[in-house]
């Protein structure tokens, strides 16, 4: 049946519609026209031929929705004709419209649907189905389906090799390099890469692409620690002839690459201006994703340059690309490296960052789990194929159908013996991990045991032992020139002091630093023991406000020996230092918490100029072993006030 339209003038406005020299509305007003047209015509080949090409020229023009549309149509008169080839073209399409929409398991899923019915219609090696499967190859790679990838490359190598295309071959041998770089198996990856060249060589103009893989092999040599061999691979990239006006994008691809690839190999030398450089071409050029690598390496550079400020900037400013530009892993970059530099927000962003990588396995799980239904659906297919033409001759069917379950049934046993081998293989390799990390966990807390008593003895020997000495030192010096009855009987009361922290040594090396109060003797006591004793140093007033609320007798001794070195080491600091004559102590309870204040009228100093001793170091990392809070106030000529707030269980 003719076309009542004239054929050639529907041909006509679609070739119109893909002039690029026109203004976009007039090619729509075209191709809309060219449908109308088509749409008043009967079903024949020649129809389903037209809308076909309507149906791709809206994809062209970023017309989804009547992309869609004139497909749905396209496809349903294709059927009714039985135009299989048509309708394995309409297939095509929306897969690739779904892979350029980001929606990679429906891309997959209608390539596959294209793939079986250019299978069905050509039993030799067909040139479209070996398009497909690369394409289809590629979106398991994006998903991280790897062995799927590799195994569906290499159903496309097989058929490219007998049709000589050696253009495609590239691509295939280009997948796979990336797909085993991802795996780590940079040696394989490196051999694939380098096949890739060696088909480039065999076709013209393959300038771009020389450069494209030339970039890969730079990275797998960064992945693997050979940044000179990097280096080089992307400076003769970079060496191309005019490559920065032929093609901006890859130039600042390569000049980033090189960038990171010396800040990883600590040569400096360049940077960060090469870094700069790279992110303006990007920039001018509103490749968005690319602005995000750039700026995320920027951020690691000035964290390694220890400028937090100019690295939190950075690494901000990536994000917000990554996510202008959905580039999922540069985001989930950004926020891991926040989680390091802010620690104000650190936790949140680790957060966000588990919550989003989380749901993109997950995502990607799902897709790699559609894949195994798709290939299963398209085995069912081909069986059901398979029973109805069977039905054509019992007698063959039947033989067939023994030789064939005769296999299968072999092939089971076989593969489920394999099954059991590598689960106990697994079950093996994951019983020698846990061993192994038991070990690592054991090692681990014996070194952080060996460190926190190493630090405990420290603070006891320092807050304790040389406080005390210290003070009986002072005191036995200032009786060098006195020799009267009382001088002596003072003298010998400090010789006993020395035995007393004699004693308090030996406890120590005995790790007995918790008993060494005197359980005869009550808390509150010994604090006033200690003040009236350092009080005869420089002779300074001293006043302790005790809360009745506070019952000494409840709180553990490990609470209260920090408090008394606290008290000890700030008492020990008036007297070196602050030339007081009144000391203040206070102690107070606030709900389930003491609060310590120790006063001085002394000379004070300037927090701002005046650095932290290992004194004051002490106090605070006591305050922190009990959870608590230290803070410490001081202004020259007004005194010091040292405040501590800690739970008292």
């Amino acid at each position: 049946m003719e076309f009542s339209t004239d054929e050639s003038s529907i041909e006509k406005l679609i070739s119109e519609s893909r002039e690029k020299k026109l203004d976009l509305v007039i090619r729509k007003a075209a191709i809309d026209k060219a449908y109308k047209l088509v749409l008043e015509e009967d079903n024949t080949i020649e129809k389903s031929k037209l809308l076909q090409k309507i149906s791709n020229t809206y994809l062209n023009l970023k017309d989804s929705t009547s992309f869609k549309k004139t497909n749905k149509v396209g496809k349903a008169v294709s059927t009714a004709i039985n135009d299989s080839i048509t309708l394995a073209n309409h297939h095509w399409n929306l897969g690739f419209f779904y892979n350029r929409n980001s929606k990679k398991d429906s891309a997959f899923y209608f390539y596959d649907k294209a793939k079986n019915i250019f299978d069905e219609l050509n039993p030799d090696p067909d040139e479209n189905v070996a398009r497909l499967l690369l394409n289809m190859a590629r979106i398991q790679k994006d998903l991280k389906d790897y062995t799927g990838s590799e195994v569906t490359t290499f159903a496309a190598i097989r058929i490219f090799e007998v049709l000589e295309d050696y253009s495609r071959l590239y691509y295939c041998y280009n997948n796979l390099g990336i797909i085993f770089k991802n795996l780590e198996d940079y040696d394989k990856s490196l051999e694939y890469h380098n096949t890739a060249l060696s088909y480039l060589k065999k076709i013209e103009d393959n300038d771009k692409l020389t450069r494209f893989t030339l970039n890969d092999i730079g990275l797998v040599y960064r992945y693997q620690g050979k940044y000179e061999d990097a280096i080089n691979n992307f400076k003769q990239a970079l060496a191309y002839d005019s490559l920065y006006i032929k093609d901006p994008k890859q130039y600042a691809r390569l000049l980033d690459n090189l960038a990171y690839t010396k800040f990883l190999s600590n040569d400096v030398s360049e940077l960060p201006d090469l870094f700069y450089t790279a992110l303006k071409i990007r920039d001018s050029i509103k490749y968005e994703s690319g602005v995000a690598v750039s700026k995320m390496h920027l951020a690691e550079y000035f964290l390694e340059q220890k400028d937090t400020i100019q690295s939190l900037k950075y690494v901000s400013e990536a994000r917000k690309s990554a996510i202008e530009s959905n580039n999922v892993k540069q985001k989930l970059n950004s926020l891991l490296l926040s989680s390091k530099i802010d620690d104000e927000n650190g936790t949140a962003y680790l957060n966000t960052y588990i919550h989003i990588n989380d749901s993109l396995i997950k995502h990607e799980r799902k897709a790699q789990n559609k894949f195994a239904r798709i290939r299963f659906e398209t085995d069912k297919y081909i069986s059901r194929n398979e029973k109805l033409n069977v039905q054509i001759n019992w007698i063959v069917a039947i033989s067939s159908a023994l030789v064939f379950f005769s296999f299968l049934i072999y092939v089971i046993t076989q593969q489920r013996t394999r099954n059991k081998e590598l689960e106990m293989e697994q079950q093996q390799q994951r019983a020698n991990e846990e061993i192994y990390n038991l070990m690592i966990d054991q090692q681990d807390k014996i070194e952080e045991g060996r460190k926190r008593e190493k630090e405990r003895i420290s603070l006891e020997l320092h807050d304790g032992i040389l406080g005390r000495l210290f003070g009986t030192r002072l005191s036995l010096g200032s009786l060098n020139a006195k020799d009267d009855a009382n001088s002596k009987k003072t003298r010998e009361q400090y010789i006993n002091e020395l035995q007393s922290i004699e004693e308090e040594v030996r406890n120590i090396s005995h790790e007995l630093g918790l008993d060494n109060f005197d359980t005869t003797t009550s808390y509150s006591t010994m604090i006033t023991n200690l003040l009236e004793e350092q009080s005869k140093i420089t002779n300074f007033k001293y006043q302790i406000e005790d809360d009745d609320r506070i019952v000494w007798t409840d709180i553990p001794g490990h609470i209260k020996i920090n408090i008394y070195r606290i008290i000890q080491e700030s008492v020990q600091n008036i007297n070196k230092y602050a030339k007081a004559k009144n000391v203040i102590l206070d102690f107070k309870k606030n709900d389930n918490h003491i609060i310590l204040t120790i006063k001085d009228d002394g000379v004070g100093f300037n927090q701002e100029k005046r650095s932290s001793g290992i004194g004051l170091k002490n106090m605070r990392s006591r305050v922190t072993l009990l959870h608590g809070q230290f803070t410490i106030n001081s202004v020259p000529g007004k005194g010091t006030s040292i405040s501590v707030d800690v739970p008292m269980t």
